[in-house]
């Protein structure tokens, strides 16, 4: 028996501090005890679930194998300086700015923006290689999980920002209203951020050099002696550049770490701000409290995992925004922006539309203080419209500051809906001793005004229509769908999906096999696999031809469930497009290291996404099947891939080979 958890949750298969694991999308980490309690993560937020649960997901380790860390030794161990002879640089951080250590963020590695490049990336001076960047667009789902309010973990309660330098007073870290009445502030996304944040986190990875870097009249790295036992140089431009792991690959993956992927990043919270004279103030919000002209960085990280980020509709984004105004009475600032996703669909053919908005404002003093503010949120269907306007009063500067946090819902184009905010004309309603539910909220409904429940119950229960004509019927590549959202509290055992056309023996159904109509591994009971995340509106699919339904007449639907609670919402049939004859071709991975390697070259048709079989060619010659991994020898430098099917125009695809890098470097 195996049931479901929620997208970055704490789970054990069976009791005891020594078996707990945090699950974050396709991966399961094992929290030893120490780890569990340096993380603050509560005991009460561990979920007990049926052994074989967590099977599915692959493990993989939270901290570097190296005993040393980074943030053991890059604080407070010596003070940058100049003099006649040239400038030196230790890469220490002073400890006074530090906001926490031992905490745990995720997000997506950002594109290019400004003088910053897409990360993760590294700067090579004359000196060396100073430090790698991570800056990541930062998760809210995720430190809402773990931080906010009922999260995971207590790690950032009561946290302050210190300044940098330090403030005489310093700023909450909790920067949203009590949770309830007479509570303390809460955690938000808004914590997370500061006015001179250019990126939600900017990450820096430091290097350790054993020797002096560069020469006298040039700045240079300051040697520190061997590097802790562990550590490696895997970078050819700087064989005296030591890390913890190599830091575009900390894995040791495939493919290397590369802008857009979701990665979780475990180190120490530390407050930055402009270099230069601290008494100098850059920026109006250098005025008032404290120093908010400042950003947050995890620098230096401990480490840095990939891990599959969320689908496209459980993802957030968070927009954010700041107003300040001229202290004279009556001075305003505004903008008025629109936000559309900051991500791309899914699939060809798949659009995002806004399911819901949450605007949060910044409560903490000296963010949100003074004026009259008037904010403005218009949903446009793909896009929200948000803006703000802030009036100074008698009291002074006015200033605003918070965000927007949007929920998407994606839809396919060839989707044909049989029924979203009410049944389909014509059918009857029967709810086998459930009754049917309809809500508006607890979820928000995938799209429309409505959703449909099956409450909490024990064991089998559902409800279903019968009598109506659904069309139009599926063809051979279609696809029956049906939007469903497992409740993370109780989650159900098994959901099922069944259809009537002459008769009821069309069933599929995910997680465990306990609901015993039909004959297993037929299209009378088609097992599709594990129960999907609880807590997100995920999209369930079924192809026609597993449950024997291509070109049939359906006129019923049922929606059931084994235990817990479940809401669905509109289901149809997905019609599939017509062949384009046109390839669409990958190579994965996209970039390697010379030697003896494996590769994949795709080809699907353009228009059916289907798999064409063929032939790939380098140089004329014949080197593997499309679609199927195969091995040779590569040499540095850029590969032309050929790529023949029959039926299809040739096409081509490029693959760049990195040369090795010297092992005794390593």
């Amino acid at each position: 028996m195996t049931s479901t958890v929620r997208n970055v949750s704490l789970v054990a298969e069976q009791a005891g501090v020594d078996h707990v694991y945090l699950v974050v999308g396709d991966t399961k980490f094992r929290l030893p005890p120490a780890d569990f309690t340096a993380l603050g993560f509560r005991g009460d937020k561990v979920r007990l679930v049926p052994p074989g649960t967590l099977s599915r997901f692959a493990e993989k380790r939270l901290s570097a194998g190296p005993t040393t860390r980074p943030s053991e030794v890059f604080f407070d161990c010596g003070k940058d300086g100049a003099g006649p002879l040239g400038s030196w640089v230790y890469n220490c951080q002073d400890s006074h700015s530090l906001v926490q250590r031992e905490v745990l963020v995720a997000g997506w590695l950002d594109v290019a923006r400004g003088d910053e490049p897409a990360s993760p990336s590294y700067y090579v001076a004359n000196n060396g290689i100073e430090d790698v960047h991570y800056n990541l667009v930062l998760d809210p789902v995720f430190v809402e999980r773990m931080y906010g309010p009922e999260g995971l973990s207590l790690r950032m309660d009561g946290v302050m920002y210190p300044g940098n330098p330090p403030d005489a007073v310093p700023l909450p870290f909790a920067a949203g209203p009590p949770s309830q009445a007479g509570g303390p502030p809460t955690n938000t996304f808004n914590s997370w951020i500061l006015p001179g944040s250019t990126f939600a986190i900017h990450g820096e990875l430091n290097t350790w050099h054993t020797r002096d870097t560069a020469g006298w009249f040039r700045r240079h790295m300051v040697g520190r002696g061997p590097a802790p036992a562990g550590w490696i140089a895997p970078l050819a431009e700087d064989p005296d550049a030591f890390f913890p792991f190599h830091p575009l690959n900390p894995g040791g993956d495939p493919q290397r770490l590369s802008t857009g992927d979701y990665v979780i990043m475990r180190g120490p919270l530390w407050q930055d701000h402009y270099h230069g004279d601290p008494t100098a103030v850059l920026d109006p919000w250098d005025t008032g409290l404290t120093r908010h002209h400042a950003w947050l960085e995890m620098h230096p990280i401990d480490w840095v995992v990939r891990v599959q980020g969320p689908q496209s509709n459980a993802r957030v984004t968070g927009y954010r925004r700041q107003l300040i105004a001229d202290p004279a009475a009556g001075s305003t600032d505004q903008f008025d922006d629109p936000v559309f996703p900051d991500f791309a669909s899914s699939a060809a053919g798949r659009v995002l539309d806004v399911r819901q908005v949450r605007q949060l404002t910044d409560t903490r003093p000296g963010m949100t203080y003074s004026g009259v503010v008037n904010l403005r949120t218009t949903t446009r269907g793909d896009h929200v419209d948000v803006g703000a306007t802030i009036t100074s009063g008698a009291a002074g500067q006015g200033r605003w500051h918070g965000s927007w946090l949007i929920e998407w819902s994606e839809r396919d184009q060839r989707d044909h809906v049989w029924m979203d905010d009410e049944t389909p004309a014509g059918a009857l309603e029967l709810d086998a001793g459930e009754g049917w539910h309809w809500i508006t909220d607890d979820p928000q409904p995938f799209l429309g005004f409505r959703a449909h429940e099956s409450p909490l119950a024990a064991s089998i229960h559902q409800h279903y229509f019968s009598g109506a004509v659904l069309s139009p019927s599926a063809a051979a590549d279609d696809v029956l769908f049906a939007m469903a959202w497992l409740d993370p509290s109780s989650p159900p055992e098994e959901i099922m999906l069944q259809w009537y056309a002459a008769g009821w023996e069309h069933r599929a159904y995910w997680g465990a096999d306990l609901i015993p109509w039909g004959i297993s591994g037929t299209p009378s009971r088609a097992p599709r696999g594990p129960l999907p995340f609880a807590g997100e509106w995920v999209r369930l699919e079924v192809p026609a031809a597993a449950v024997g339904l291509v070109n049939a007449t359906v006129s019923g639907l049922a929606f059931t469930a084994f235990g817990g609670r479940v809401v669905w919402d509109r289901a149809g049939v997905w019609s599939a497009p017509p062949p384009s004859g046109q390839l669409e071709v990958s190579v994965t991975p996209s970039q390697l290291v010379e030697g003896h390697r494996t590769i994949t070259v795709g080809a699907v048709d353009s228009g059916t996404r289907k798999a064409v079989a063929g032939r790939v060619l380098i140089e004329g010659a014949d080197a593997g099947p499309t679609n199927q991994a195969f091995t040779r020898d590569f040499e540095p430098g850029l590969v032309v891939l050929s790529i023949v099917c029959p039926g299809y125009p040739p096409r081509q695809a490029r693959l760049r080979v990195r040369p090795e890098i010297d092992r005794d470097r390593r």
